[in-house]
């Protein structure tokens, strides 16, 4: 396998592309810098090529340099961000936002079934491969007696008067792997083997069979479908749909033979890995450093921050504010706004026009917190603004709003902790 490293927001020239397949959409032309780069964050792989397409600020400009030159195997950080996109994909799927879509385009687009894979393989952590138990009776054999079978064939023997049957015919359960069985077999080792960098899941220990079911997808899909028309348990019958939408997501030769595993707009990954992120070390703002203080000892923040919602508009349109992490504690209030930016240069109207509509609604000696939280590969603070003192009025202080990045890399590993 040869590895192959990009970042989303970074220059495609010099990382050799030609052996996979990009889709529009994947690059971007920025006529400001003069130069293309990518759009989009996850994975390209081919036959022995992976291309690994890391989120903004993960890993610096020299760092992706080295990785590319020495084509050198990071199995951490892929196998940390797929386990990023496992967890929001999971999220998503117990939540009305499963189905959401971003203009015309999905969040997350996977050529290859994961989410059935991990469905069926939680199925086989638990009750492990499916067996269909059937009962073998035999004369003289090991296990409980019969009876029915017995009296049926066994001959009547009459001593002092009491009747003997012989022999005794006895029943054993015997577990028999069957067309599900194989089934289950089949996607959980070809996944794990398909995926190594991915998956690191124990395989069932079990032969794979001959049967190709790939290759013969509409008869595996046709069995499967029968199956399910006569199996009335539920949790056999949730085993045998996800079987049924593996082989019906599955593509054999998507996009060229390349599969595309990928995000369009992280930023939405972003701003849950920040909320988590909050939640559990959130200490303080140092109002000197102008910085938030995060306490990596904490299990969970004293402060608890939700994304929140404000009416703020009494014409016919009704208009709304959204803050992505709000939190209030005493008379002090955190306005915190999630930004998944390459750089900030401009002043980020929005988010002092938060401040200055919130600021109506509370009492003078209330404090707000404002922040602008973004992604880097290191720890850092900046003053965003400071509101200047001709512009204060008869308030004690100005707006003040503070950008504070956060080492992604550490935020991703966060999100995934539990």
């Amino acid at each position: 396998m040869k590895f192959y490293y990009g970042q989303d927001y970074y220059n495609v020239d010099g990382i050799d592309l030609s052996p996979f397949v990009l889709e529009k959409g994947d690059t971007k032309y920025l006529k400001s810098d003069d130069k293309e780069v990518f759009d989009f964050v996850g994975f390209v792989l081919d036959e022995g090529n992976l291309l690994s397409v890391f989120p903004k600020h993960f890993y610096s400009d020299l760092e992706l340099k080295d990785l590319n030159r020495d084509k050198k195997t990071n199995l951490e950080d892929i196998k940390l961000l797929f386990d990023v996109f496992v967890k929001y994909t999971k999220e998503l799927s117990t939540t009305s936002k499963a189905t959401k879509y971003i203009g015309a385009k999905p969040e997350f687009v996977s050529d290859y079934p994961f989410a059935s894979f991990f469905e069926v393989y939680k199925y086989f952590r638990k009750y492990g491969i499916y067996r269909e138990s059937n009962f073998e009776v035999k004369p003289n054999a090991n296990g409980s007696v019969s009876w029915k079978r017995t009296i049926q064939k066994a001959q009547v023997i009459v001593s002092n008067g009491n009747l003997i049957f012989s022999p005794l015919y006895r029943k054993k359960k015997r577990q028999q792997n069957v067309f599900l069985s194989e089934c289950m077999v089949f996607v959980i080792d070809h996944t794990i083997n398909s995926f190594p960098y991915f998956i690191r899941l124990p395989k069932t220990g079990y032969k794979i069979s001959s049967f190709d079911f790939i290759k013969h997808r509409e008869y595996t899909l046709q069995q499967l479908r029968q199956i399910n028309s006569r199996t009335f348990k539920d949790t056999h019958k949730k085993l045998i749909a996800h079987l049924i939408n593996f082989f019906e997501q599955y593509k054999k030769s998507p996009k060229g033979g390349d599969i595309h595993i990928k995000i369009n707009y992280f930023d939405k990954i972003w701003e849950q890995m920040v909320s988590k992120y909050l939640n559990k070390y959130f200490k303080c703002v140092d109002e000197f450093s102008n910085s938030i203080i995060f306490d990596k000892s904490l299990v969970v923040s004293p402060l608890r921050f939700e994304a929140k919602e404000f009416s703020v508009d009494d014409s016919p349109h009704r208009f709304k504010i959204r803050l992505d992490h709000h939190a209030k504690q005493g008379d002090s209030i955190y306005i915190f706004d999630s930004k998944y930016y390459y750089n900030v240069s401009d002043l980020n109207y929005k988010q002092f026009s938060y401040n200055e509509i919130l600021r109506g609604g509370i009492s003078k000696n209330a404090k707000i917190y404002s922040a602008l939280i973004l992604p880097n590969n290191f720890e850092c603070s900046n003053l965003h603004f400071s509101l200047a003192s001709a512009y204060v009025g008869d308030r004690k202080t100005g707006t003040k709003i503070i950008e504070q990045y956060l080492n992604i890399k550490e935020v991703m590993q966060t999100y995934i902790s539990d």
